[in-house]
């Protein structure tokens, strides 16, 4: 069995930089507003390899006219989860790297597979600066990606 134990967000709608951290059960309880659905979206767009418009979970969406988006600019953004496979006896990550140059514009994006790795941030980031797909992909040899979305 494949056990999800860790989820990375990365500029993902209000997740600026968090690591989430699973039990063997989990219960999802907060406010509304708080990030419960946006947690689900991510794993489903990672699990899912989605085509859908998350450009705005990436810009972070916040329905002001005065100001669309928290984010602006040209920008990166991860989502990765950590399993554990309890056959194998060794974790694994899959994920997603998104780099998004305007705000109409859709995210390029490559999903991820690192078998016999565990979330750590140099992964993400070289000092401050979040990795884009090509930053990402040079810094970690031995990914597969396997599937890609160019706009």
């Amino acid at each position: 069995m494949k056990i999800l134990k860790k989820v990375r967000l990365i500029n993902w709608h209000r997740f600026q930089d968090e690591t989430i951290e699973f039990a063997e059960s989990v219960l999802l309880s907060g406010e509304n507003g708080a990030g419960k659905s946006t947690i689900l979206d991510a794993i489903q767009f990672v699990i899912t390899c989605s085509k859908a418009n998350f450009n705005s979970y990436i810009r972070c969406k916040t329905g002001r006219e005065d100001r669309p988006y928290e984010r602006i600019g040209a920008l990166s953004a991860h989502i990765a989860l950590e399993f554990f496979d309890e056959v194998k006896k060794r974790p694994f990550i899959i994920g997603a790297v998104m780099d998004s140059a305007t705000e109409e514009k859709e995210p390029n994006v490559a999903w991820y597979l690192m078998d016999n790795k565990e979330l750590k941030d140099d992964l993400f980031k070289k000092g401050n600066q979040i990795k884009g797909i090509s930053a990402f992909r040079a810094t970690n040899k031995g990914i597969n990606t396997f599937a890609m979305t160019i706009t």
